[in-house]
């Protein structure tokens, strides 16, 4: 919102509240038309600049105070959870889901709300996966930004038999809300986002031939902005948690379909090994075009 001088700050507030309930505020106000000139001005900028959240979830919510569980929803503008895991059978084999704090988690840093966070791991002798799927309420509409934050440590082996297959941390957007098993991560993905084992930066998979954002990865985690430019093109947007520096990709092409709906996420811990991965601060914004009377 544009900045008011405090001398109009009356009028300001008074043409505001004039127009959420209703009314010509030229007629009900006994300012002056030179002071209402910048005041209007600045409340057009208000109404054209400012965003609503139209979804959003984070670990402090009172439902995950019983842990996180399949099934379970919070926050507004999501649907429940759905949990996929995948791995061997056996006392060194373990995958799964927990509320992550960080007085018990010393490995959460930057991605937690007074240090909790949504908390996945995945570890043992075999391929471990742990994967949870959401779907928004209404499909993403251009001009709405989807953003999360994420962190992980690299990927250490906790086993020396591990599988050697390359692990992976992060999320996907796609179309429709598949979530039969662990691997439906990439079933109508638009785009996947994350830290991929044996790479120095953080990748993103989408309709384009580069994958690599460029940012390091880092431990300290990471804040990722994802806003739908046209149905099948997109801006990213990635900032560091611990140094605060922000990336921006403009113009990407979305994988699929062309115009295919973006109706559900996924985020996953795939063989992390001895890293925990941690997410939260799920959110969906999207362009006020008035303020509601």
């Amino acid at each position: 919102m544009g900045r008011i001088d405090p001398f109009n700050k009356k009028c300001f507030d008074t043409v505001l509240r004039r127009h959420t309930l209703g009314g010509n505020p030229l007629q009900i106000m006994k300012c002056s038309p030179l002071l209402l000139l910048p005041i209007l001005f600045s409340l057009a900028s208000a109404l054209a600049s400012d965003r609503i959240n139209v979804a959003e979830d984070e670990a402090t919510h009172s439902a995950y105070n019983g842990g996180w569980q399949s099934g379970k929803n919070s926050g507004t503008g999501f649907g429940a959870w759905l949990f996929q895991t995948a791995g061997g059978v056996g006392t060194d084999s373990h995958s799964g889901f927990f509320v992550a704090n960080s007085t018990e988690q010393k490995d959460l840093e930057n991605a937690g709300t007074n240090g909790k966070a949504l908390g996945m791991f995945a570890n043992g002798v075999d391929f471990e996966v742990a994967c949870a799927f959401r779907s928004f309420d209404a499909p993403l509409v251009v001009g709405d930004s989807f953003s999360l934050m994420m962190e992980c440590g690299e990927f250490v082996k906790k086993f020396e038999t591990d599988d050697s297959r390359p692990g992976v941390i992060g999320f996907s957007l796609r179309t429709g809300a598949a979530a039969d098993a662990w691997d439906d991560f990439q079933t109508g993905a638009r785009l996947q986002f994350g830290f991929y084992q044996g790479e120095g930066n953080f990748q993103v998979y989408d309709g384009e031939a580069d994958h690599d954002t460029g940012v390091p990865f880092t431990a300290g985690g990471v804040s990722v902005t994802v806003t739908l430019v046209t149905p099948d093109t997109y801006n990213l947007e990635i900032t560091t948690l611990d140094t605060k520096e922000t990336k921006k990709l403009e113009g990407r092409k979305l994988a699929g379909d062309a115009g295919a709906p973006i109706d559900s996420f996924a985020i996953y811990n795939q063989d992390g090994e001895s890293s925990d991965a941690y997410f939260n601060g799920f959110q969906v914004s999207r362009v006020a075009t008035s303020i509601p009377r």
